[in-house]
């Protein structure tokens, strides 16, 4: 499907608006020129028709009007029409335009524009007159004056060819300079083009230089440099986890690929093979479970798990789990402490998932002979389940959450490194939050649900 550019469309623009501009001004400029010389003709006729009946008043015979009028006229478009009583009608008509019957001002009354007849002719030219009557010494007398208004057809017709072709030649103007303007003016944009085309795994930490570019284009250039610095830190990231991942997968394949060529190396017995693998089953175990933990958490990160939420009591799931787990916490002598209460409305598997890998954890690596205690805090609509055990604080609190972070105390041990990942993915889905915090000698990690 076909796409204008942008200049053409801006270009389109620019000259629809020119157009509309050009048209709005010549149509007023019109209507003001031709209001202002209706107005002109109507103040000369009616005051033509003044002075015509002031004359009379003041002795002229109207005979001699058309003296008068022949000299404050122009005979090719004003007429004049004089009936009296006694003397025969007067009449001044060079434009072959019939008058209309009208009916005349009184004598106390002055001319106006009201009582000025208008009408179009047949060769669809505007027409006005005015009839008055008038004392003179020979009796009453009507007097007509009208005006043909041609000469202001044609000058109004020559305005508007002019303001028509002085309109066309501004929008072809528009239309062939916008492209150039908007080719300049968009220069910005090629040059923020081509600093975002040469963006690199290398080149993630250089900002775009905001000072370059115009205020308009600010705000996208922020929003790059925060995409830059967003792709940066997962970048980062995503190094370190296939580094991490490397690591982890390395380690039982090594086993797996030294049991077997030692295993290999000569005659074995049926026992030493079931032994062999049994190892091997154990190991390879421990990548089905360390593959399908990073599946969750991939899963997890993009909300791309179904939550089954139901209401249930915390002490009574707290304390199933406390009893599954109380043989690991007895190997060393630990005791763990319950102190629960309300309900919870969440996915109850990946509830209790969390909070195993939570006690699990304190009790892998808590003092041996310790206390673990499990307690709830309400506020609110929230509800925090924490688990704290004794012990010293970790050096590096901010990454505890992060997949495969182990401290330098706990590297030796079993474990991926995914467990608390998990707790905090968990949180996540359900809206809430993970943390840490060590407190009055004890290392208390939580989560954070909605009640």
């Amino acid at each position: 499907m076909y796409s204008p550019s942008l200049t053409l469309r801006l270009t389109a623009i620019f000259t629809l608006i020119m157009a509309l501009a050009c048209g709005g001004i010549s149509l007023i400029l019109y209507n003001a020129l031709r209001s202002e010389l209706v107005w002109r003709d109507d103040q000369t006729l009616i005051n033509r028709a003044a002075q015509l009946r002031q004359l009379l008043e003041d002795g002229a015979h109207p005979a001699s009007l058309p003296l008068y009028f022949n000299r404050m006229v122009d005979i090719r478009q004003d007429i004049l029409s004089i009936r009296t009583q006694h003397e025969q009608n007067v009449s001044i008509n060079h434009t072959g335009v019939t008058l209309p019957e009208m009916s005349p001002t009184p004598f106390s009354t002055p001319p106006g524009e009201q009582q000025l007849h208008r009408w179009v002719n047949a060769d669809q030219t505007e027409a006005s007159a005015l009839s008055l009557q008038a004392r003179s010494q020979e009796g009453p007398v009507t007097i007509t004056l009208a005006r043909v208004a041609r000469e202001r057809a044609m000058m109004l017709e020559q305005y508007r060819q002019k303001s028509i072709l002085v309109s066309l030649a501004a929008i072809l103007l528009c239309a062939a300079i916008s492209p150039l303007l908007i080719r300049r003016g968009l220069r910005a944009i090629g040059r923020l083009s081509q600093i975002m085309a040469e963006t690199g795994s290398d080149r993630l930490t250089h900002t775009v230089p905001l000072q370059a570019i115009p205020k308009e284009l600010l705000p996208l250039g922020e929003a790059l440099n925060a995409m830059r610095q967003r792709l940066s830190t997962d970048f980062i990231r995503l190094t370190q986890f296939a580094d991490d991942l490397a690591h982890e997968i390395r380690t039982p394949i090594n086993v797996l690929l030294g049991q077997n060529q030692v295993a290999l190396g000569h005659a074995r017995s049926t026992e030493e093979y079931e032994a062999l693998l049994e190892g091997n089953i154990e190991e390879l175990e421990a990548l089905s479970r360390l593959t399908e933990n990073i599946l969750f958490l991939a899963r997890a990160t993009h909300h791309n798990i179904q939550l089954n939420k139901e209401t249930f009591l915390l002490h009574d799931v707290l304390e199933t789990l406390i009893d599954f787990l109380e043989p690991l916490a007895e190997e060393k002598e630990m005791v763990i402490e319950l102190y629960a209460e309300g309900s919870l409305t969440a996915d109850k598997m990946l509830f209790q998932r969390a909070i195993t890998n939570l006690l699990v954890n304190a009790i892998r690596y808590a003092p041996d002979r310790g206390t673990i205690t499990i307690n709830t805090v309400h506020r609110g609509d929230v509800i925090a389940i924490e688990v704290a055990n004794t012990g010293e604080a970790l050096a590096e609190p901010e990454k505890v959450f992060e997949r495969f972070w182990r401290g330098d105390n706990v590297r030796h041990t079993a474990g991926s490194g995914l467990g608390l990942s998990l707790v905090s993915a968990i949180a996540a889905l359900h809206g809430g939050n993970a943390y840490y915090r060590h407190e009055d000698g004890k290392n208390i990690f939580g989560v954070r649900l909605g009640g």
